[in-house]
């Protein structure tokens, strides 16, 4: 084989190699397709180079092919696309141009969204308006920001999860299961007038521990309970207060206390089940004591505990 065979064959392999990348080129810019110009102005581009792709309805239609400063300070960037002429059928006056990205790190593009049916056409060279998307730093801020709003979601639900635990043991050792039952005997508010007897007891002295409603002394209530069952009576109230401890967990607390004193004086006495009430007072004042109470109101002042 001569040696001038060899070298047309080399000839003709790489023209034939630079007419195949020729062509791969010039497919992927569309400089074998007719196409038209079209631009969208900017804030900012946000890394966008040229030679970017551009897509409509997510398939690449188009190539970035200048992107120029403005002449005035307060001017906009200028994106210039060349796109393909059947394009014109979905891109119209009220479409608008956004720069995205591959995922979250990935190659800036343009997307053009589809006109409206009615909207005028597009021509050659013209203008449409565009939309600013966040930046990357945006965005990673954003996710920061729902992950740190998640989280705090997450620290609220579990330490209600704890509050429920904590307050559903103690009933549930007296066959309760949720805290719903605090409220089914529950007043509003005592009566305005004074009661004609009043029981009161030091909370240390009648539960187990400072936080919970399990009851120690269930024979300091005895005297109560007698004078309920002996005496007639148009209502009764058990009342518990506390002084130390988180507001809204001493409200519950309160009334869970109540509630508990409340079926121990029905299970062992027999009293008339609606006449006997509860409320739980929660955090008291300054200077005065953590108290549980049982306060007896003659019939004439059933009326005025309408706070139910």
């Amino acid at each position: 084989m001569s040696t001038a065979f060899r070298v047309g064959i080399l000839v003709v392999m790489a023209l034939l190699f630079l007419s195949i990348g020729i062509f791969l080129i010039g497919n992927k810019e569309f400089l074998f397709s007719p196409t038209y110009r079209l631009k969208a102005d900017f804030q900012n581009v946000g890394g966008l180079n040229n030679g970017a792709e551009v897509r409509i309805g997510g398939i690449h239609q188009g190539t970035v092919t200048e992107i120029d400063l403005p002449s005035r300070p307060d001017g906009k960037v200028t994106v210039v696309m060349n796109l393909k002429t059947e394009t014109h059928n979905v891109i119209k006056k009220d479409s608008r141009a956004s720069i995205k990205t591959e995922g979250l790190l990935g190659d800036k593009y343009i997307e053009i969204s589809f006109g409206s049916p009615k909207a005028e056409a597009i021509g050659d060279d013209a203008t449409i308006a565009s939309e600013t998307q966040k930046d990357v730093s945006e965005q990673a801020q954003a996710l920061a920001d729902e992950a740190g709003a998640g989280i705090a979601a997450f620290r609220d639900n579990m330490e209600a999860l704890q509050h429920n635990f904590f307050f559903r043991g103690f009933f549930e050792r007296r066959g309760y299961s949720d805290t719903a039952e605090l409220t089914r005997h529950a007043i509003a508010r005592l009566p305005t007038r004074p009661p004609t007897k009043e029981f009161q007891f030091d909370t240390k002295d009648v539960f187990d521990k400072p936080d919970n409603a399990k009851i120690k002394d269930k024979k300091s209530l005895d005297e109560a309970g007698r004078f309920l069952e002996q005496n007639p009576f148009g209502l009764a109230v058990v009342a518990s207060s506390e002084t130390k401890g988180d507001t809204e967990q001493l409200r519950v607390l309160t009334a869970a206390r109540a509630k508990v004193v409340r079926d121990y004086l029905i299970q062992n006495f027999k009293l008339d089940d609606k006449r006997v009430k509860t409320i739980g007072l929660g955090k008291v004042k300054a200077g005065e004591t953590s108290k549980l109470m049982i306060l007896v109101y003659p019939a004439s002042q059933r009326s005025s505990s309408s706070g139910k």
